[in-house]
C-alpha cells in the first residue's frame, strides 16, 4: 500500500456518525448499577443528560461524534501514529478511560443504538466486521489489548494524501495512565471540539 501505512490497518465503516472507545465490563458493571434495561444506549444517554455526564466522569465509554459515515484508519499509540505520513489535523487531551478488564473496543457507534454485550464476548477476533449485499466485509469494531486501569486519553485527526489523489482519513489514540480522574471532558462539546475531519481544509 502505498503512502507508508502500517501493514496491519485498522480500517473502520463508520454508521451512526461516530465512534466509541469503551471498555466493555466498565459499560456493562455501569449499565447494570443504574439498572438500564434499554438496547439503544444512545437513547438512554441522551434522554439522561446526568447519566451521561456521569458515565463520562468515570470514564465508562468516550463518544466522538459527529463525523463522516466514511471509513476511518484507526491508531493506537504514537508508534502506530507516527508510522505513516499522516498529516496532523488536530489533538485533543483529558478523556477518561476505565478499563476493567485488559482490553477496549474501538468501534462504529451505530452498535450503542442496538447494543448486545454477547456480541463483543463472542468475537472470534480482534474485529467485528460484517458483509456488505456485494459481498465486501466491513470492520464495524476493534478489539485493543489495554492493561487494566484508569487512562487519560487523547483523540488526534489525521489526514494523508495518496498517489492517485485520494485522501485518506484516520484517528488515533494514546492512552496514559493516570492513579485517578480529575474532572472529565464532554467530547459533545460543539463550540470546543470539531472532530469531523472533512470539516479541516
Amino acid at each position: 500500500f502505498k503512502g507508508g501505512l502500517a501493514m496491519e490497518r485498522r480500517t473502520l465503516s463508520i454508521t451512526g456518525y461516530g465512534i466509541y472507545v469503551v471498555s466493555i465490563a466498565s459499560l456493562k458493571r455501569f449499565l447494570s448499577i443504574k439498572n438500564v434495561k434499554s438496547k439503544n444506549i444512545l437513547q438512554v444517554f441522551q434522554n439522561n443528560p446526568d447519566l451521561y455526564f456521569e458515565s463520562l466522569s468515570e470514564g465508562i465509554w468516550i463518544p466522538i461524534l459527529p463525523i463522516d459515515c466514511i471509513d476511518y484508519d484507526i491508531m493506537v499509540g504514537s508508534d502506530e501514529i507516527a508510522q505513516g505520513n499522516w498529516e496532523n489535523v488536530f489533538a485533543y487531551d483529558g478523556f477518561n478511560l476505565d478499563v476493567e478488564d485488559g482490553e477496549i473496543w474501538i468501534g462504529s457507534i451505530g452498535s450503542f443504538a442496538n447494543f448486545k454485550v454477547s456480541e463483543f464476548k463472542k468475537a472470534a477476533s480482534d474485529r467485528l466486521s460484517y458483509q456488505t449485499l456485494d459481498g465486501e466485509t466491513l470492520n464495524k469494531g476493534f478489539r485493543i489489548t489495554l492493561e487494566k486501569g484508569k487512562y487519560r486519553v487523547s483523540i488526534s485527526g489525521h489526514k494523508l494524501h495518496t498517489n492517485d489523489d485520494k485522501t485518506i482519513y484516520g484517528y488515533g489514540f494514546n492512552f496514559q495512565k493516570t492513579p485517578d480522574f480529575t474532572g472529565y471532558n464532554d467530547p459533545r462539546e460543539d463550540e470546543k471540539y470539531t472532530f469531523n475531519l472533512s470539516l479541516y481544509p
